[in-house]
């Protein structure tokens, strides 16, 4: 069973809650610590790739083989975030002034222009905790699968870049585009 877009990013939001150990409605629920443990452990993708939890979500998200690696990344990065955030993360991570950027831009430009997985594992690895290890759950979730797809990852990434600066996508329908000579 092969999932829509946007339901693979809520089977990616449930599968992390799934994971996290919380209090609910005065039970505690342990969630599953010695996943998250191996997931942050794993320095590779193709670690990531092969511990059990990333499977059961390779097959929530009825993926074909050629992309369990990019599961593996989302799983791998995922693990990193302990609290689920209210802002898209390249906004977050992008603060609202030069002075108040959680990451700086050149380090910024190394997680966008990272085109190996193993160095976005890392690339984002570090924005994530810079971030205080919260993120927008589904923003990442959304991000990360189309970070590596041939048609979607370079939109995806040029929105990362409007978020982090804090401007409005010029080609976005309203947009106010005033050219001054």
């Amino acid at each position: 069973m092969r999932l829509e877009r946007e339901q693979r990013a809520g089977a990616v939001v449930k599968w992390w809650y799934g994971l996290q150990p919380r209090v609910e409605q005065g039970r505690t629920i342990p969630g599953d610590r010695a996943a998250l443990a191996r997931l942050r452990r794993a320095d590779t993708v193709m670690q990531a790739s092969m511990i059990p939890t990333t499977l059961d979500l390779c097959a929530r998200l009825g993926v074909a083989p050629d992309e369990v690696g990019t599961v593996a990344l989302i799983a791998a990065i995922l693990a990193h975030v302990r609290e689920d955030g209210d802002e898209r993360f390249a906004r977050q991570i992008g603060g609202r002034a030069d002075d108040d950027r959680l990451i700086s831009s050149l380090r910024f430009q190394r997680l966008i222009e990272a085109a190996e997985p193993n160095a976005q594992l890392t690339a984002f690895r570090r924005a994530i905790a810079q971030a205080r290890r919260r993120a927008r759950i589904s923003d990442l979730a959304e991000s990360l699968l189309d970070w590596n797809h041939p048609e979607r990852g370079d939109q995806r990434r040029q929105r990362w870049l409007y978020d982090y600066y804090h401007t409005n996508d010029p080609s976005a329908p309203g947009a106010n585009m005033e050219i001054t000579a």
